[in-house]
């Protein structure tokens, strides 16, 4: 009678399993059934996650609710990832994963594309507290995000507490202050419920910097000297609210939501530290409503419907109009024309419609179908009121895209599969500049159409007793973005020019994953492999006024290596490492050009078989705490943290092209970071010290644009929670 209901159990657990991986993230799940004197304990979220054929990392963000970081910085922890900064709070970034960057991985939030949400919401803003987790996929993705992704993609998860309030402060060096406070009510009984997350971010930005000091009389540099950033302050705030019914017959939920942000950015410097700007700024405003439905067991059981939208309504204005020139000490000389870096003030107008549907079939408990369709349009505009006879004043430019996504999975004890294909399709319409120099130019209005198949396929099996082996593979494409080929009306230039990139991708693993008594020790082990056609990168013109564009490599290839290495004994001791190797070469033998000044025809890539230079290669990072429980007070926990990042140098251009010893390069940097938490009444309240930068190292991400030194700052938490 026993042995039956072990049965039993095994295989609802078996089905919730199933279930609980095909329907969305932010699902409530019970963790535990009861069945009648026989108690099973169902595994965590995130374990289920890492037991899937794909290849992904988890963050438990529970984990960070009460240190500083923001998301993007959580991210930096991944191995074959890297966020690169420009500078200090609210700079821009650059996310980087196996080599892919920018809008080749992509950005979800509860599985909604965050391509247009503005530059005030996005993961440099957000704290750490807004979220359950970060699921972060590399290479091949479930077909339910959708997206075109290239190289992986972020799922932001939010957290799902039924009710809560979690409010905290944070203050520290160069004038920074943060506040975040998220909350969540749900009346159990009726079904309404109301969830917010709230954040205002202000800093100063004014660290020192060792800069080039020109002099404003001769035009001379007279050396490197160290001054204090002086027009880089910054301030944001945003609020993200949904409202509406869960738990009720005719849906799981039906939610109305609303994100709205702002933020004011004065701009300090261009794509290096040559150009130095004392009045350029940004504002940018957004506001984006939402409508989110999800219904189990629609018409028939196993069924399951889930319907978003979304109206994007993002404005930006850059303007530097100033008639000065100023160097790194403050200086400032009269200019004979406007403009610090180019005369310009700009209103940018985009609005961009996101819907989605997505129908999943439970066939049985080992398998389910999965069909996703999503469609976004966008149009933008631009105005510049320093260049009113420009022909592109508000002419629209536009972009559509339709993705439609068919998956099948299987799923057994000791394995599981996917596979799926995806349908691409593109549609742009903007102008193309001509004959520039010369007598003849003109714009003229170009049309674009694309369509793609793509495919792929992922597989793991467990040899032993958390002992499990991964392979992926995906014929990927992806269509060029509204930034990448309009540019952003000021430093980085439009290339309506940019082809598609496909890329076949290959991911080999294996991990490691068991708990033995008061020890947990888990290790992964991956290799890549990358074959990519007309991959896109950023490049960047580095002369007195340097500017940035995204352009095509024809063939790049991508081999890489990435372990990582976990041990915790109990919840005492935590020690984290991982380590990242990526070799990413131009495999373009030759190139082919049209449209120039001297005609056309074939040529050999001179920069056949080198590194595409401005990607970071070799990396590791590390991380230990120490959790001292019952310090002071029962119920009251001190947390020790350090952590260490090393990234080797990497030239900002092709490595082979020009002499070694006057090339621009990325220089070599090990950093430290340390923190001290400690919490009281069982985690209610809580206050934090941390150090970032602790040896004071001169670090640089992107073109050398230098980041902060040493800084400290102080977190206060409250959290309350009705059960």
């Amino acid at each position: 009678m026993l042995d039956k209901k072990k049965t039993s159990a095994c295989l609802l657990i078996s089905g919730l399993a199933m279930i609980a991986n095909a329907q969305e993230h932010d699902s409530i799940f019970m963790e535990s059934q009861h069945l009648k004197e026989i108690q099973v304990t169902a595994k965590s979220k995130a374990r289920k996650l890492l037991e899937q054929a794909y290849t992904l990392s988890v963050i438990d963000l529970t984990k960070a609710y009460t240190s500083n970081p923001t998301l993007n910085k959580m991210l930096n922890n991944v191995t074959s990832v890297r966020v690169r900064e420009e500078g200090g709070v609210g700079s821009s970034y650059t996310f980087s994963m196996n080599g892919f960057s920018g809008n080749q991985v992509k950005f979800f939030l509860d599985g909604i594309p965050m391509d247009n949400f503005g530059s005030s919401f996005n993961l440099a803003t957000l704290s750490s507290n807004i979220a359950d987790r970060i699921e972060v996929y590399k290479g091949v993705l479930p077909v339910y995000l959708g997206g075109d992704a290239l190289g992986g993609a972020v799922n932001i998860v939010s957290r799902v507490n039924a009710n809560y309030l979690d409010a905290s402060y944070s203050v520290g060096s160069f004038g920074t202050h943060k506040i975040s406070l998220n909350s969540a009510y749900t009346n159990l009984k009726s079904g309404f419920t109301l969830r917010t997350n709230a954040f205002y971010n202000y800093s100063k930005n004014d660290y020192k910097i060792l800069a080039p000091i020109v002099d404003l009389s001769t035009g001379l540099n007279t050396g490197d000297r160290w001054v204090k950033r002086f027009n880089d302050r910054y301030n944001s705030a945003g609020v993200r609210i949904e409202t509406g019914i869960v738990n009720k017959s005719w849906a799981n939920y039906l939610l109305l939501g609303l994100i709205a942000s702002e933020n004011h950015k004065q701009i300090q410097t261009g794509a290096t530290m040559d150009a130095v700007y004392g009045n350029v700024k940004q504002r940018s405003f957004s506001i984006i409503p939402s409508i989110r439905y999800r219904k189990a067991d629609l018409f028939i059981p196993g069924l399951d419907l889930s319907v978003y939208t979304t109206y994007n309504i993002v404005n930006t204005h850059n303007i530097d109009t100033a008639a000065v020139n100023y160097n790194w000490l403050g200086e400032k000389a009269v200019s004979a024309s406007r403009g610090e870096g180019y005369l310009t003030n700009a209103a940018i107008h985009e609005r961009q419609w996101q819907g989605n549907v997505k129908l999943n079939y439970l066939i049985d408990e080992h398998q389910n179908l999965t069909l996703n369709h999503i469609l976004t349009s966008m149009r933008r505009k631009s105005d510049d009121s320093e260049h009113k006879d420009y022909i592109m004043n508000n002419i629209p430019q536009t972009l559509t895209k339709n993705i439609t996504g068919l998956g099948y999975q299987v799923r057994f004890n000791h394995w599981n599969a996917n596979i799926f294909s995806k349908l691409y399709f593109l549609s742009t319409s903007s102008h193309k500049l001509f004959d520039q120099f010369l007598s003849t130019e003109h714009y003229e209005k170009v049309k674009a159409h694309q369509h793609n198949i793509g495919y792929g396929t992922a597989f793991t099996y467990f040899l032993l007793q958390g002992l499990q082996v991964k392979a992926s593979f995906e014929q990927a494409y992806r269509m060029p973005e509204a930034n990448e080929l309009f540019g952003d009306g000021f430093i980085q230039k439009s290339n309506t020019d940019l082809r598609p990139e496909n890329s076949k991708n290959l991911n080999i693993g294996m991990n490691y994953d068991r708990q033995l008594g008061n020890h947990h020790i888990m290790a992964e082990a991956s290799y890549i492999y990358r074959y990519t056609k007309d991959f896109i990168y950023k490049g960047v013109n580095l002369t007195s006024d340097p500017t940035t564009a995204y352009q095509n490599v024809g063939k790049a290839i991508t081999n890489g290596i990435e372990g990582s290495l976990l041990y915790e004994f109990r919840n005492d001791i935590h020690l984290g490492f991982n380590i990242t190797y990526q070799d990413i070469k131009d495999k373009q033998k030759t190139e082919t050009t049209a449209n120039t000044y001297v005609g056309g025809g074939t040529a050999d890539n001179i920069t056949y078989g080198q590194r595409i230079p401005n990607i970071p290669y070799f990396f590791f990072n590390g991380d230990a705490s120490w959790n001292f429980h019952d310090l002071f007070a029962k119920g009251n926990t001190l947390t020790v943290e350090y952590g260490c990042d090393y990234v080797y140098k990497y030239y900002l251009s092709f490595p082979g092209l020009g002499r070694t010893t006057s090339k621009k390069y990325i220089p070599t940097q090990f950093s430290h970071n340390a923190s001290l938490t400690y919490q009281m009444a069982e985690g209610r309240y809580s206050i934090g010290l941390e150090c970032s930068n602790l040896t004071n190292q001169k670090l640089y991400d992107n073109y050398r644009l230098q980041k902060p030194g040493r800084a400290f700052m102080m977190k206060f938490r409250i959290y309350l929670s009705k059960m």
